[in-house]
């Protein structure tokens, strides 16, 4: 794999990507907000100008059709409040007035202004002026004024326009207001305010849903790359409280993976060294026992023997003539033979832990040597009510060893299972071959070992019985372990124990 395709695929890479595609996701998702934003607002421009202009052009149409009103009447006799009603003006339109060269009105909309005189522009020609001619008329102008308050929006504009007829010259006089328009405008600025606040409700809601869903994948994904790291910081933990039979399951191609994968490497190193450092305490511990064992053995068994060989002469010698107390007499012997006897078994405990392995190794058919083991045990086991299952293959099952050590080995667990069961039960043996090593399991229905015990039933010099140096189970382990073999134990108190050893077959 190239540099270049290991760095794209490494967590920095990786990260980086990240970061960048949520950058170009948000650039990418405010750019076409603001543009959407930028369309509608235009469209909206658009269509209120449109309504403003066609407004103003209202206003010019109704103000050709004032003028036209008013040129008419110029012919008529008739006064123009009497053919226009004022609330048939158009919108615009507040007032129609036909003054004369002196500035008295001759006729209007307004009945009630006629015959009274207004100020005329300097000009004899057409002009505008923001200012309504009659807010000036004292007889108008406090009614007038009244009728006006109530708008504050009056805003008007009045056109002055001479004009000669043959009956003289006269000023049309049109007075118009601005509402309309303005209202229009008005209209118009809060219909664009109106839509400028929507579209920042709706750039906001996008936005804020966008950084809702950004961040709830930010936390997704973040969860996802720091998993691992979890992972290997429990692991760690774990570690550091002496737990090193696992593995961490993170397999990634970048640097988290290669980090995983250096601890697994460094917890199967600790735990090697731990092995390591448990089978040279082991070798030590052995080596002084076994310095200790020599010295012990020499001292104990040569008088062990002794005393054995003054038994039998005492008892050949010396018992008495009389049948009852001859009985009894041989029965103290016997007694005290069976006491040396587990004294020698003691010592060869000893003997067979500290000193060095020298296997006789021969083909061993472990049938026959767990039935000769049953053989050696029955009578106990007949004495307490235990009884005896085998379970065997039908062809051998051979494995490379010295017999009498591996015979040893299990008549120490047959032994242990028996003293496990002093009012009666069931030891069952079961042979199975499989992957290349006979298994063979030992099952009582015992009393049991507690948890805490259990995990130091192999180790010298540990016992939960009364009698003996603890060293029963620790010299099978032995024999075991010099066979390349191993052995395990499970137990549940009051319901029995299963010891399962392993041995290597003999092909």
């Amino acid at each position: 794999m190239s540099d270049k395709v290991k760095f794209l695929m490494s967590f920095r890479a990786r990260l980086m990507l990240l970061l960048t595609s949520f950058l170009l996701l948000t650039s990418v998702l405010v750019i076409a907000l603001d543009n959407w934003a930028r369309k509608r607002v235009e469209e909206v421009i658009i269509t209120q100008t449109q309504q403003i202009t066609d407004t103003v052009n209202m206003g010019y149409g109704d103000l050709a059709r004032a003028m036209n009103l008013a040129t008419l009447s110029l012919d008529s006799d008739d006064y123009l409040y009497d053919v226009v009603d004022p609330g048939q003006l158009p919108s615009t339109i507040e007032g129609l007035i036909i003054a004369e060269e002196d500035g008295t009105i001759r006729d209007s909309t307004l009945q009630g202004v006629i015959g009274t005189r207004i100020k005329l522009p300097e000009s004899q020609q057409f002009q505008v002026e923001s200012e309504d001619p009659l807010s000036g008329l004292a007889e108008w102008s406090d009614d007038y004024a009244e009728q006006n308050a109530a708008d504050a929006e009056h805003s008007p504009k009045t056109y002055y326009h001479p004009i000669k007829t043959t009956k003289g010259k006269f000023w049309i006089i049109i007075v118009t207001t601005q509402k309309s328009i303005i209202n229009e405008i008005e209209a118009a600025s809060e219909k664009i305010a109106t839509e400028n606040r929507a579209l920042s409700n709706y750039r906001l809601a996008a936005t804020t849903g966008a950084l809702v869903i950004a961040l709830a994948l930010a936390v997704i994904i973040g969860w996802r790359f720091t998993r691992p790291i979890n992972e290997l910081a429990a692991a760690a933990r774990r570690v550091a409280a002496g737990n090193m039979d696992f593995r961490v399951n993170v397999h990634r191609p970048d640097e988290v993976g290669q980090l995983a994968a250096t601890f697994n490497e460094m917890i199967d190193g600790l735990k090697s060294k731990r092995e390591l450092e448990e089978k040279l305490n082991q070798a030590e511990r052995a080596a002084v026992i076994g310095r200790l064992t020599q010295s012990v053995a020499h001292e104990i068994r040569n008088p062990l023997n002794v005393i054995n060989l003054s038994i039998d002469h005492a008892s050949t010698r010396y018992a008495p003539e009389d049948e009852a107390r001859r009985g009894q007499f041989l029965r103290i012997l016997s007694t005290i033979k069976d006491e040396i006897a587990r004294l020698k078994h003691l010592v060869n405990d000893l003997l067979n832990y500290g000193r060095p392995a020298q296997l006789a190794v021969e083909t061993v058919d472990v049938r026959k040597l767990i039935s000769e083991t049953m053989s050696f045990v029955r009578p106990q086991a007949d004495d307490q009510g235990v009884t005896i299952i085998v379970e065997a293959p039908d062809k051998p099952a051979e494995v490379k060893g010295d017999r009498e050590r591996l015979k040893s080995c299990l008549s120490n667990i047959a032994i242990n299972a028996l003293q496990a069961m002093p009012n009666g039960g069931r030891l069952a043996t079961r042979v199975v071959q499989s992957n290349g090593f006979i298994e063979i399991d030992m099952s009582d229905t015992g009393i049991g070992i507690s948890e805490e015990s259990l995990a130091k039933v192999f180790e010298p010099y540990f016992s939960t019985k009364q009698a003996g140096f603890g060293l029963g189970l620790a010299v099978t382990r032995k024999i075991v372990e010099e066979h390349h073999g191993s052995i395990d134990v499970k137990s549940q108190l009051n319901q029995g124990t299963t010891f399962t050893v392993r041995l290597p077959a003999a092909n």
